[in-house]
């Protein structure tokens, strides 16, 4: 969503613009073979979260890391479909550029009555791995199916042909939860 424009729905590609992950290239991989014994949640008196945040995503684990990535990217897709950006919002961090782009894009469409016409985003394959800095690389496959753009009447105003692609994010345990800090479509 971070290359959606102001007319056409397009899906992220390769020329997003979006900004790569510090000290990340696609030739380089770190080692995540170790995990902490020991893990925290999220308590309840913290920060509110989606009340649907799978608890394995409230736990700061490499395990985690992956769960909380993979729902981050299906409620963007959520949100897309919906125009419902709040539980998205309160995943991400405050400094997250592509984050704020793809909300605020969600946010301009659903005002001008347009969503789409699903949640688009089948996502598998989805592993963690411990970053040399902070946090956790966590990569993903994601399939777009082919959907339309629908205004509020459900009128189709724009098609978005099927993409498969390479997510990756750059997710922190911050304030007693995890936050999405950045991400970028390879």
């Amino acid at each position: 969503l971070a290359a959606c424009g102001e007319d056409e729905p397009v899906e992220p590609t390769s020329s997003t613009t979006v900004s790569p992950l510090p000290g990340d290239s696609s030739t380089t991989s770190a080692s995540g073979s170790s995990t902490s014994s020991s893990s925290t949640s999220a308590s309840s008196d913290g920060p509110e979260m989606p009340s649907d945040l799978p608890d394995a995503a409230r736990e700061e684990t490499k395990a985690g890391a992956a769960a909380f990535g993979k729902y981050y990217y299906e409620a963007l897709g959520e949100a897309s479909h919906t125009g419902e950006t709040s539980s998205v919002k309160q995943l991400d961090a405050k400094d997250c550029n592509v984050c704020s782009t793809a909300v605020n894009n969600i946010d301009k469409e659903h005002a001008k009555g347009w969503s789409r016409s699903m949640n688009p985003y089948t996502v598998s394959r989805v592993k963690a791995v411990e970053r040399p800095d902070t946090g956790y690389k966590v990569s993903m496959e994601v399939k777009v199916a082919a959907h339309k753009r629908v205004d509020k009447d459900g009128k189709e105003n724009g098609n978005v042909k099927a993409i498969n692609y390479t997510l990756t994010e750059h997710v922190i345990w911050q304030d007693g939860r995890w936050q999405m800090l950045d991400w970028i479509v390879t």
